[in-house]
């Protein structure tokens, strides 16, 4: 059987489980295109993050187009999901985790909505013992609220878990719950994200796989 070196592993999902961020920054752009004839670059889209979409695009749109607005940005979300992809060797990641007995979370900013959409598309909607949403918490990252969730919701202490993520917020929120952390930089934009932090490191999803799992026994 395999061994898994944490009890609790908590992804977060974008950028980390699955590469979707251009979805995200068009999503953004065909809402903001219609609405406001601009387009935003990435770097002014990720400035709004840390709430969900849909209250990101409350704050840039206002409230009295939003509902069309959001249910617009979810119908073009879905409709090109086909664009995203997991990134290859996560789901093996995640069943080997799962046989070596480990329990499996998500921890993200996403809205429900999306991240419903998200997993289930690429099949992964039920492989996690909870899905702590954006839209399920009061304070966001780096708050560790969402953090402190899934260990409270899983039973498991803190320094039995590992937080896995790509972004500073993702490290902030793990560090403050007590957590054990490893940055997956394979994302383009995460890159240089951890350049100033003292952290382990997963530079590809095979560095990913030998940070939470006892290799020996998957060569043996």
């Amino acid at each position: 059987m395999t061994r898994t070196k944490y009890s609790l592993v908590i992804f977060d999902l974008d950028g980390t489980l699955a590469d979707t961020h251009q979805l995200i920054f068009d999503s953004f752009n065909f809402i903001m295109l219609k609405y406001k004839s601009v387009k935003l670059s990435p770097q002014e889209i990720m400035a709004y993050f840390g709430p969900p979409e849909d209250v990101c695009i409350r704050n840039m749109l206002g409230k009295n187009v939003f509902e069309t607005a959001w249910r617009e940005y979810l119908e073009y979300y879905e409709k090109h999901l086909d664009e995203t992809s997991l990134f290859p060797g996560i789901q093996e990641i995640l069943v080997n985790l799962r046989s070596g007995g480990a329990k499996l979370a998500v921890f993200t900013g996403k809205g429900k909505e999306t991240t419903s959409l998200t997993l289930d598309y690429h099949g992964i909607g039920n492989d996690f013992d909870i899905i702590v949403t954006g839209s399920g918490v009061q304070n966001h990252k780096p708050h560790p609220e969402g953090v402190e969730l899934a260990l409270r919701k899983l039973g498991v202490e803190a320094t039995k878990a590992v937080v896995v993520g790509n972004s500073v917020s993702d490290y902030k929120a793990s560090i403050s719950a007590g957590t054990n952390f490893v940055a997956v930089t394979y994302d383009d934009l995460a890159r240089n994200h951890f350049d100033t932090i003292q952290c382990q490191r997963a530079h590809t999803v095979t560095e990913l796989s030998a940070a939470l799992l006892d290799e020996k026994d998957l060569a043996a």
